[in-house]
C-alpha cells in the first residue's frame, strides 16, 4: 500500500499589525508551504513561485499619477509608489516598512516615513507651482489673441500659409511673433543702426541693430512688414 507524505507545514504566531499567510518556500525541485507573519499592507501572493525563506520581501499596493504627453510619438510618464518591507535585509531601514518611489525606470528611491513625509510636503508646493505654471500659460496664450473670434480666423489662415489673404487689419492687429512668424521671418541682430528686412516670404531676414530697443524692434518690424504686403499686392 502507497503512503503520501503531506507537505510539512510551519506556524508561527502572527505579530501585531500582521497576519499568517502561506508562503511558498524553497526552490522549483523542492519546495513546501511555510505560514509566514505578513504585514497588513502587503498584497503580494506569497504561494505565487517558490522562494527561499530569506528572500521573502513584502510590497504594498501601488499608487500613481500619469504624466501624459501631447505628442503622440511619445509615450505617457508615470510616477508611483508602494509600501516595501525586507524582514531579512542588512540594512534596518530596509527591513522596517520603507517607501518605494520611481518611475518606469528600473531605478526607484527608498524613503523611510520621515523622508516620505517630506518629499509630500515638497509635492504639496511643486503642486501649487505646477498650477500656476498653467495658470500663466493660460493667460499668455489669451493676451495673445487664440480667444478672440476675428484673431482666431486670422492664425487660421497664417497656419495656412496664405499670408498673402492677411488683411492690413490681420497685420496690424496680429502679435509680433505671429506675424513674423507668419511671413516666415527670421530675426538677427547685427551692428547696425535700426532695422532693415530682407528676402521672401518664407526666407526674410529681419535685421535689427544691437543697441535698438525691443519696442522700437517691434514696431519697425511690423511697418516694414506692412509695407513689403501693400508693394505685393500691388504686383
Amino acid at each position: 500500500m502507497n503512503s503520501t507524505v503531506a507537505p510539512t507545514v510551519h506556524s508561527i504566531e502572527a505579530k501585531p499589525g500582521h497576519r499568517l499567510v502561506p508562503a511558498l518556500v524553497g526552490t522549483r525541485a523542492s519546495n513546501q508551504i511555510a505560514y509566514i507573519a505578513c504585514p497588513n499592507w502587503c498584497v503580494d501572493d506569497h504561494t505565487d513561485c517558490p522562494t527561499m525563506l530569506d528572500d521573502i520581501d513584502h510590497n504594498g499596493a501601488t499608487v500613481g499619477v500619469v504624466v501624459p504627453t501631447y505628442y503622440e510619438s511619445d509615450d505617457d510618464h508615470a510616477w508611483s509608489a508602494r509600501l516595501m518591507a525586507d524582514p531579512n535585509a542588512t540594512d534596518p531601514r530596509s527591513r522596517a516598512a520603507h517607501l518605494a518611489v520611481g518611475d518606469e525606470t528600473r531605478f526607484e528611491a527608498r524613503l523611510a516615513p520621515s523622508a516620505a513625509e517630506k518629499l509630500a510636503d515638497e509635492l504639496v508646493g511643486f503642486a501649487a507651482q505646477l498650477r500656476q505654471l498653467a495658470r500663466t500659460a493660460r493667460l499668455h496664450n489669451q493676451t495673445a489673441g487664440d480667444s478672440d473670434p476675428s484673431m482666431d480666423e486670422a492664425l487660421r489662415r497664417l497656419r495656412a500659409d496664405k499670408w498673402r489673404s492677411l488683411s492690413d487689419e490681420d497685420i496690424a492687429a496680429l502679435p509680433i511673433v505671429r506675424l513674423l512668424k507668419a511671413f516666415g521671418v527670421m530675426v538677427v541682430e547685427y551692428d547696425i543702426a535700426g532695422v532693415e528686412l530682407l528676402g521672401e516670404p518664407g526666407h526674410m531676414e529681419l535685421r535689427v541693430g544691437r543697441a535698438t530697443r525691443q519696442q522700437l524692434r517691434d514696431s519697425e518690424a511690423r511697418r516694414l512688414i506692412a509695407e513689403y504686403a501693400a508693394g505685393a499686392r500691388r504686383v
